[in-house]
């Protein structure tokens, strides 16, 4: 059962409740405004160097503003002029500064109320505590009350620690560097009597003043229906778009402050002129491209480059001090000439990277791909080459003015077994414009090989070599296909027996 203790000093009667489930009931935090939070203060890596021995030597806080009293909030609430405590900090991941550490750096936050959220009065520590004992790795404040006599009334629930400095925290100069308060309160008349205590709690962490994102682009689809050349233009994600955009980068600031404690580091707006910006894809190593621009965010074009700058597949661009500030995003843009087939590019690497200070930011994402469109068609009742006496022949026209590869699956045609695929899918050799492939069924199963497809065929199991099949056939061209029967003198046309080519660009 939790009971309420007392406990006497020179024989005055002190009382704390709830003391027998008081054990890590304290929490570690800050009174920010008035305001008790667990948040810790984000420093900015830049205040340091990147040697551990100059880095422990930087200097952090020493500001008395509001939101910087970092302490311990009480889970009881120690009442009456007579009810004296003591609170001791324990640092992990800095040290303090004993220099100039009185109790005036001490505030203890009173209220009436139980809901200890916000604070109704301060008792300065110079009247309400005896003393300040300041170590390096500990801080008590000693023998401390609230009294009437100051014009404060009801209970003490929390304690902040204003002004304070701290060094020896190298492990700031690393983004997700931690400090962390263990608090303890106990009799001052009888140390070993520990009223509550505290877990761990984080009072500071580190992180880079500004951060840098990239994303990827959209992927673009190359038209096969432009005239008077095919794929001379994008159909997504806009029609008729001669430009497609590889990358996007954005850079932030993280609201990391400075030293002092008090605000926002400087560092961020204050870059170097070394932001480089880096981007690689095939697509850029392509005759149809004419230009790359590095667009801002608000639609305002920066630096301009030409072929000559990126033919190797790789564009750079180096972004003066003027260009970034907080928020700013850029897209590096190619444009197309509208005259060269636009070919497909796989996504390449967006890498940037942002000097600050002595600090490097780096981000990298994939860039946007580039497909050609082209046609869709299918085929039914293809006879497997152990179906006679008529062979089944698939004719691909390309009557397209770009050479293209087509993908062919098989899929059994029988109703009973649904749409199952009988092999792998399998590319024919680069149909070139104005041209057919003629493809028997023993080529397509792979029952034969042929040069025109160099991986071979669909490697039909055997005993799937019988009955009908249904072919589809994509590709990047413009086009349509046939289905032939032959029987080694009559020749029939079954193109009937297919969906007709479609050249919507969907591939």
């Amino acid at each position: 059962m939790n009971k309420t203790q007392f406990y006497t000093l020179s024989g005055a009667l002190l009382a704390s409740t709830s003391l027998s489930g008081a054990a890590n009931a304290g929490t570690i935090g800050r009174f920010d405004s008035s305001v008790f939070t667990t948040s810790p203060i984000t420093i900015t890596t830049s205040v340091f160097s990147t040697t551990a021995s100059t880095a422990n030597a930087v200097v952090i806080g020493g500001a008395p503003a509001a939101g910087r009293n970092f302490g311990m909030r009480y889970n009881n609430n120690f009442s009456g002029v007579t009810t004296r405590f003591t609170t001791e900090f324990t640092i992990t991941g800095a040290r303090f500064i004993t220099a100039g550490l009185t109790t005036a750096n001490v505030v203890i936050f009173t209220s009436t109320a139980t809901n200890v959220a916000t604070v109704s009065g301060e008792a300065s520590g110079g009247v309400a505590c005896a003393s300040i004992t300041a170590l390096v790795e500990m801080l008590v404040v000693n023998d401390c009350a609230i009294s009437t006599g100051m014009g404060q009334t009801g209970v003490a629930y929390g304690i902040g620690l204003t002004g304070v400095t701290f060094n020896s925290a190298s492990g700031l100069a690393t983004a997700g560097g931690l400090v962390t308060l263990t608090g303890r309160v106990y009799n001052p008349a009888n140390t070993s009597q520990t009223f509550e205590a505290s877990s761990s709690g984080t009072i500071l962490t580190s992180a880079v003043p500004l951060q840098v994102n990239s994303t990827a682009g959209t992927s673009v689809t190359a038209s096969a229906t432009t005239t008077p050349a095919a794929f001379t233009s994008l159909s997504l994600p806009t029609n008729g778009s001669l430009s497609v955009t590889l990358a996007t980068i954005r850079l932030s600031m993280t609201g990391a402050i400075d030293a002092g404690l008090a605000v926002a580091s400087a560092v961020s707006t204050n870059l170097a002129n070394t932001t480089a910006i880096s981007v690689s894809s095939t697509i850029l190593s392509s005759a149809a491209v004419r230009s790359v621009s590095l667009v801002a965010g608000a639609g305002s074009v920066g630096p301009v480059t030409t072929v000559a700058n990126f033919s190797s597949g790789t564009v750079t661009f180096t972004i003066g001090t003027t260009t970034w500030v907080n928020g700013t995003s850029a897209m590096v843009t190619v444009q197309f000439q509208g005259t060269t087939a636009i070919p497909s590019a796989v996504a390449g690497t967006a890498t940037s990277s942002v000097q600050l200070s002595e600090q490097l930011a780096t981000a990298s994402s994939a860039t946007a791909a580039v497909s050609q469109g082209g046609f869709r068609a299918e085929v039914n009742t293809f006879n497997a080459s152990t179906n006679g006496p008529f062979g089944s022949y698939l004719r691909i026209h390309n009557n397209g003015a770009v050479a293209g590869v087509v993908t062919i699956t098989v899929n059994n045609d029988d109703h009973t077994v649904g749409n199952a695929t009988l092999g792998a899918a399998f590319t024919t050799a680069s149909i070139l414009p104005g041209t057919t492939m003629q493809l028997s069924a023993a080529e397509i199963e792979g029952t034969t090989t042929s040069t025109k497809l160099p991986a071979g065929g669909a490697n039909v199991p055997t005993a799937s070599r019988v009955g009908s099949y249904t072919l589809n056939i994509t590709g990047p061209i413009v086009g349509y296909v046939q289905h032939i029967l032959f029987d080694g003198n009559s020749v029939a046309d079954l193109s009937g027996y297919r969906n007709s080519g479609n050249t919507s660009n969907q591939p």
